[in-house]
């Protein structure tokens, strides 16, 4: 699996057009409480491309399975306005400096987004979040890395729910319950 975070918005009519000149056909178009979900399958049907619009975090991605799934990332980069790794963390950097508070918690979400496995300068970005003075970037940092809860994180989660802050503390500690489910003590 592969996801690939896009730099801005693409309408409906344009994601379909891209899909469609790649030979998909849409097999499923849902909008659940939370997010709107289309999947794009390939003719063999052991590839699809799910276009996922996640409205509790604000980010627009596309996560590609199956046996082509190299071919059709390097489709899709080409057609759409895609975040390479590099770039995309560099932009959330420079966010730390100068951005909202909105833009700065869509760019924790989308460095999140697209780790797939763990990634160390993926990481020490979100951490970076975590070491700011700003409430508001740190909060965006914790709320990101929560929803990654991976054994690796341990150590952060049991930071964070030590935080001065509340919400902080409480998203460690949903952290942490999160990680000792999934991995045990």
């Amino acid at each position: 699996m592969r996801t690939l975070i896009l730099k801005e918005a693409v309408g409906r009519e344009r994601m379909e057009e891209v899909m469609r000149g790649m030979g998909l056909t849409l097999a499923k178009d849902d909008t659940v409480e939370q997010m709107a979900w289309r999947i794009w399958m390939a003719a063999d049907r052991q590839s699809a491309v799910h276009d996922i619009d996640d409205f509790v975090t604000k980010v627009r991605y596309l996560s590609v399975r199956g046996k082509k799934e190299g071919a059709l990332v390097k489709q899709l980069s080409a057609a759409l306005p895609i975040w390479t790794r590099d770039d995309l963390l560099k932009h959330a950097l420079d966010l730390l400096g100068n951005g909202s508070d909105e833009d700065r918690q869509r760019a924790a979400f989308e460095v999140a987004a697209e780790m797939d496995e763990y990634d160390a300068a993926s990481a020490g970005v979100l951490t970076a979040f975590l070491k700011m003075d700003e409430p508001g970037s740190r909060r965006a940092g914790a709320r990101a890395l929560r929803s990654r809860p991976w054994s690796i994180f341990r150590g952060t989660a049991q930071q964070l729910s030590t935080d001065a802050d509340p919400e902080i503390a409480a998203v460690g500690k949903e952290m942490l319950a999160r990680i000792i489910e999934q991995h045990g003590e």
